[in-house]
């Protein structure tokens, strides 16, 4: 994928900040589709006199914030590490087709095999864990906002921002022969980060044990890993349709062994 890095040619922070905004923000409202958890409400008794909307409408001031807050910091800095994206502008779209085809792929591939291993490994994590998976949705709205927040929200928030800053902050911490780590360790740090911000979803649902905890954290590593080595070699929006795509694959798997 061609970049532009040209002082000339790069386009302004704002530019390159508020379409990666814009999309992050609608990721953010795909929220909106599912049901408010009935965890928050527990926690948080005092919602229950709001309105759903109202309810609904608390729950994405914090995405929110931190969407916009990565998209910032990813058009401050992502270029700076060699990090690029077609909607920022420091990217050609010419030869995106083939590249986005490429990440969908191997989203749908991804999916599929950790839906697979997630339903080997079901009967070894206890009933509390089956049962919890037994009463998730699991319908096109689902999938639907697993595709936008995931695909589009979280993509924003973990690799254009968080990658972007800790590339860029190990960058003069690495001697000139190590600066070719700075992206792979970014794409693990990030992919971590990825991983452990499932963590408190599960544990508002049921008692987490080490056996669900590394369930959580290695399956969603691994993605995080392919979505970042995608962000790093093409772009972020490469990595955005692989995530997407594999959301697709868990909807995939549901309908062969369902």
């Amino acid at each position: 994928m061609k970049t532009i890095e040209t002082k000339g040619t790069l386009p302004s922070l704002a530019r390159r900040a508020w379409p990666i905004a814009l999309l992050g923000i609608i990721g953010v409202l795909s929220l909106l589709i599912g049901p408010l958890p009935d965890s928050l409400l527990d926690k948080a008794p005092e919602l229950a006199a709001l309105s759903p909307l109202a309810q609904k409408g608390l729950l994405l001031i914090n995405p929110s914030v931190l969407v916009l807050l990565a998209a910032i910091i990813g058009a401050a800095l992502a270029h700076r590490v060699g990090l690029h994206s077609v909607l920022a502008g420091t990217a050609s779209a010419a030869g995106f087709a083939s590249t986005a085809a490429r990440a969908g792929s191997y989203g749908l591939a991804l999916g599929f095999a950790l839906a697979a291993a997630d339903s080997v490994t079901a009967p070894l994590l206890g009933p509390a864990w089956q049962a919890l998976v037994e009463g998730s949705a699991h319908g096109a709205a689902s999938t639907v906002m697993g595709m936008l927040y995931g695909g589009v929200a979280e993509e924003v928030m973990l690799r254009w921002g968080v990658m972007s800053l800790v590339a860029w902050a190990l960058a003069p911490l690495l001697r000139s022969r190590g600066r070719g780590l700075c992206l792979p360790i970014a794409i693990i740090v990030a992919a971590l980060i990825f991983a452990a911000g499932h963590l408190p979803v599960v544990v508002s649902q049921l008692e987490l044990t080490l056996a669900i905890a590394a369930r959580t954290l290695l399956l969603n590593t691994l993605g995080g890993l392919l979505f970042g080595w995608l962000f790093w070699r093409h772009n972020l929006e490469a990595a955005m349709v692989a995530h997407a795509s594999t959301h697709l694959g868990f909807a995939g798997w549901r309908l062969l062994t369902g």
